[in-house]
Formats: structure tokens, sequence, C-alpha cells
């Protein structure tokens, strides 16, 4: 006769997996693959603990029986890492992986995310806020990634001093859990295109404001412009990689030489070499051509020893609809299985990458 089954309660789940409560409550609402309750009693869920424990390793967590681990408290804190999303030919898709990255890290991952809207076209404003509530931000005078580049400019005729940058002056939420994971944003502007014409000593006040912020969250994704500038500078000042997206087609693969050609000036201006976590082909789609650009691009990657994700995002309308909703794939209604599962893998292996960073 099989074993009786170990049964255990919210609070026991909780403990067993070194969180909380109301994390264990998120999964439940947000992974399809967390262990469905045994039973659903006056006094709350009930589940197997094998169940939950062959669920945890599969899903990478630690639990409080495995040896070794140190109690989540005496874990030191690590500040949060930054990637810059960069390609110098637009039309690749940097603001839709920038917006569905980050969307993944705070919801399925429970991380703190923060977006920076690097690009005076701002989509990934618009994608990650929607119209509404961007044209909000605005008429609320609230500051915008602008004002944290022009914190160099002369002061006032009048000799008035500025009013010094707040972070929550700039920072707008976009969604938050109860559990302390969070999606943020810093919204660009169109206005940001003037600051390129006095680009002088703005290079590090990106990386200077996070700086100020970076260990409140977990991951910080930063959507640059595909136009070589100061921008393209303050990008690299800030971050710990760089992440490439590149469209699979003749077009959008010309921009990749000039990826190599602004990392190798990056370096000898300022003496920092930019690692690249990876190129990931996005928008993929099975054709002659497609399977032509992929071998240039390998060719490219092999001289300079950067990866090649194994796995790739596909072309689907289901990104484009969910930007009108600010909502990424995997939440967005009618998606097909299949192109959801195709970018979870790739975000999947953002994370694995990630823990290569030093």
């Amino acid at each position: 006769m099989p074993p009786e089954p170990e049964l255990l309660g919210l609070s026991e789940v909780a403990d067993l997996l070194r969180t909380s409560r109301q994390a264990v409550t998120n999964w439940r609402q947000r992974r399809s693959d967390f262990p469905e309750p045994l039973a659903e009693l006056k006094s709350g869920p009930i589940w197997d603990r094998d169940a939950i424990s062959n669920w945890a390793a599969e899903s990478g967590l630690d639990t409080i029986a495995d040896a070794g681990v140190e109690d989540e408290e005496d874990e030191p804190q690590r500040a949060g890492v930054t990637i810059a999303v960069m390609n110098m030919k637009g039309g690749v898709g940097k603001s839709t992986l920038t917006a569905n990255l980050g969307w993944y890290a705070a919801y399925r991952r429970d991380q703190r995310v923060l977006l920076v809207d690097l690009d005076p076209q701002f989509n990934l404003s618009q994608y990650v806020l929607g119209t509404a509530k961007y044209e909000e931000h605005l008429e609320n005078e609230r500051l915008t990634v602008l004002d944290i580049f022009e914190q160099a400019s002369p002061p006032d005729p009048s000799g008035k001093r500025k009013k010094r940058l707040e972070p929550a002056d700039v920072i707008a939420n976009v969604r938050e859990w109860h559990d302390g994971s969070r999606l943020d944003l810093v919204p660009s502007s169109l206005q940001l295109s003037f600051t390129l014409k006095n680009p002088a000593s703005k290079e590090q006040l990106l990386k200077h404001f996070l700086d100020e912020v970076r260990s409140a969250y977990d991951l910080i994704l930063i959507d640059c412009a595909p136009t070589e500038s100061i921008l393209t500078m303050a990008a690299y000042s800030a971050c710990n990689a760089v992440l490439i997206p590149v469209k699979p087609e003749f077009l959008s693969t010309i921009g990749l030489p000039l990826v190599v050609n602004s990392l190798d000036e990056f370096k000898s201006l300022y003496k920092k070499e930019v690692d690249v976590l990876g190129i990931v082909f996005n928008a993929s789609a099975p054709k002659l051509e497609d399977q032509r650009s992929r071998s240039f691009v390998r060719q490219i990657a092999k001289q300079h020893s950067w990866p090649v994700f194994r796995n790739a995002v596909s072309q689907s309308d289901s990104y484009p609809k969910g930007s009108r909703f600010g909502t990424p794939i995997f939440l967005t209604n009618h998606a097909r299985t299949s192109k959801i599962e195709d970018f979870e893998a790739v975000a999947e292996e953002f994370f694995e990458r990630l823990e290569t960073i030093g």
C-alpha cells in the first residue's frame, strides 16, 4: 500500500518554499504549472508535499529542506543587473522584446523590474503604460528620461537653482503585486532628441541615476535608440551587458556591424569593454532569406565570440495586439500557445545567461 501523502496548507507551502503566503497565491494565479491542490477545504487549499517539492526542483527554487542553504534574511541583496537592448537598425522589435522580458521577469519570476525608455520615439513608454496613462504622466508634470540628462544643462539665467531630481518624480509604476514584485518605467519623450544638440558631459548621468535606485530592483532593462549618439554612450556606461535583437532579414542584419563599431568606439573612448549577453533572433519566420541572414549573423557573432541564443522569438500578430492593450504576449487574449512557448523559451534562456554576469 503506497504511503499516505504528507499534506501541507498554504502557510506550510510558503515555509517549505522559503517565501510568503502571498507569493504562493501569486504563483497559483500566474503559473500554469503550479501543482493543483488535493482539495479545497474551508480552511484553505491543501497540497501533497512531494508535488510541491518536485515543482520547486523543476523551477530551480530552493526549499527549506535543501542542505547548505542559508536563511533568505542572511543572503546579501544583489543590486539589479542592467541590460541594454541595442541594435543600430530600427524595426527589429527592441521595444517589444524589452516590454515582454520586463513583464516576464515581474509576472512570472516575481522580480522588481525597471524599464528605461532611451528612445525619443518612446515606443516602449506607450507599450507598457498605454497612450492614456502615458499622456497622464506628462499632463501631471511628471518627469521623463530627458530630465535625467538635462541636469547638466546651464542654470536658469535668473540664477535660480535647479530643484534636485528625485527618482520618484521620474519613475512611473506600471503594475505591482502584494509579494513586492513590480514593473516600473522611466518614460521617454520626443523632446529627448533635443538633448543630443548639447551632448557635453551627459553620458554618465543615466548611470548616476540608476546607481541611486539600483538596489531597489532585481533587473533593469534599457530600450536604446537605433542610432549612434550620446544616448548610446550613456546606455553602455550604465549597463552590465548588451542584448542584441536581430530580425533575420537583410535590412535588419546590416545594423549588426554598426553595433560592432559602436562597442569598439566606446571601448576606445572610455577604456571599458561592454559584454554582449547574446544575439537573439526576433520575429523569425521559416523563409529562405531568414536562413541566409541567420548565417550572416552567426559569422559576425563567431568573429567576436558573441553567443547566439538557442531559442528565437517567432513572428506573431499577438505582439502588436498586446501593445494596444499594454499586455505581454502570455497575457494577450487568443495568443497562440506555440507563440507564447517560443517567447517563454527565449525568456528562460535570457535568465540563464544572466547567471553568467559577474
